[in-house]
């Protein structure tokens, strides 16, 4: 995933705040006494379109039971644990940053998931994990960070058995470039290397996936960030396990306005390892 030195942004960007802790406080204020993954999931989605998205994309997977999944990318567990509570199957969770890694641990064990998710922390482009291993590699939001994201598509097809199945959640380039602070990335644009999607798919095809399907669904993730807005509106001093509320409010507005105006895109779809 890069150099040293985009390594250590990366994970300063997501490492200011301890997210475990700040669910676990919102839990406890609300008197939550045996969190289930739902309760959670209320707060641990921090992409675009939050659990509704990992729904949609995982209806497009016909998920089974007997699966074995890899996460790349996947931050504090979010998904990992919606997947696993709602389908039953064995996740990995493969982040780069120590301090997601270790809030997923402790809420994947505080929802009592800790059987079926590990969290594994690993170079997305380079896990370590067994060749052809994985009916389901799944990627939300990570190649945006990637200067030359071909590795991990790489490396997603490597990990999966042939004829298996990628999940792809991804910001792209639009019109022209989006608006920054972005969720992913500081107000001077940094850590951001958005492609097109032409880009994206002659990718795919060059690490090896067939039966690309990608599909625009920019128009919802602006409507869901309008959402947050209304809500930060009603509570403007709002945070998130991540972001600070001095930040939240400029970060949300700009990926509304990224995605409204087309500067920017989110894509959905699946691709098949060859």
């Amino acid at each position: 995933m890069g150099n040293a030195a985009e390594h250590a942004a990366i994970t300063a960007h997501w490492s200011r705040r301890d997210p475990a802790a700040w669910i676990m406080a919102r839990l406890a204020a609300e008197q939550v006494q045996t969190p289930q993954w739902r309760d959670v999931a209320r707060f641990d989605q921090i992409h675009a379109g939050g659990l509704q998205a990992v729904r949609e994309l995982a209806e497009l997977c016909a998920i089974s039971r007997d699966w074995q999944v890899v996460d790349l990318g996947g931050g504090l567990g979010g998904a990992a644990r919606a997947l696993s509570g709602t389908y039953g199957c064995a996740l990995t969770c493969v982040d780069l940053t120590p301090t997601l890694i270790d809030a997923g641990e402790r809420l994947t064990t505080l929802v009592g998931l800790q059987r079926y998710v590990r969290h594994l922390e690993a170079d997305a482009t380079a896990t370590g994990l067994a060749d052809a291993a994985y009916d389901l590699v799944w990627v939300q939001h990570l190649a945006l960070h990637l200067p030359e994201p071909l590795a991990l598509w790489r490396e997603a097809a490597r990990l999966l058995k042939p004829g298996g199945l990628l999940a792809v959640h991804e910001w792209v380039l639009g019109s022209g470039e989006p608006y920054y602070p972005a969720p992913w990335a500081p107000a001077d644009g940094s850590l951001s290397h958005l492609g097109s999607q032409a880009e994206l798919e002659a990718r795919l095809t060059a690490a090896g996936f067939i039966d690309i399907r990608l599909q625009d669904v920019s128009a919802t993730a602006a409507e869901g960030y309008a959402r947050q807005l209304k809500a930060l509106a009603r509570q403007p001093q709002a945070d998130n396990p991540v972001l600070p509320a001095e930040e939240l409010g400029l970060v949300i507005a700009n990926a509304e306005r990224s995605l409204r105006e087309g500067r920017a895109r989110c894509l959905m779809g699946t691709a098949r390892r060859a």
